[in-house]
């Protein structure tokens, strides 16, 4: 089965993610459940037709204080971020991606399809909306770690 089926079909196996943790190379790690996500500013994203709302991954890292060297130019292009799913699941983001000074690429810690909660899948998944494949896509999202590429 592709990419696709996996990124849009919840996992049968495990129970729905109610919280995720955010560590790694930030000054403040954190764990998010629902209320604490939605705490946090706001923001939309359409994909495919369905519009997703939630918060930019680039807002929540941002939140988190990334550590980087700024001693060595463009650190942050030598950093990524590892989401996890429930299942194992795991996909890699350049934060050059993400940085509006370099790619840009909207990316979203999505908690709502259409304005409702999701019912399936965790409270929150991670949504890459110019990923044509959805293989970026993160459902039942259990964890966010920053890294250095080695």
């Amino acid at each position: 089965m592709g990419e696709t089926a996996r990124a849009d079909r919840p996992s049968q196996r495990m129970p729905a993610s109610t919280q995720f943790s955010l560590d790694g190379l930030v000054m403040t790690p954190a764990t998010y459940d629902r209320a604490a996500l939605a705490s946090l500013p706001q923001s939309t994203l359409t994909a495919g037709g369905v519009t997703y709302t939630g918060v930019s991954l680039w807002t929540l890292l941002s939140k988190a204080s990334l550590i980087t060297h700024p001693e060595i130019k463009n650190d942050i292009l030598r950093e990524a971020v590892i989401a996890t799913a429930n299942d194992g699941y795991k996909v890699i983001i350049s934060l050059g991606e993400i940085d509006p000074d370099f790619g840009n690429q909207p990316c979203l810690i999505a908690s709502q399809q259409n304005g409702a909660d999701f019912v399936s899948g965790g409270f929150a998944r991670l949504v890459f909306p110019n990923d044509v494949k959805k293989g970026h896509w993160v459902v039942n999202l259990t964890s966010l770690k920053i890294s250095e590429i080695p």
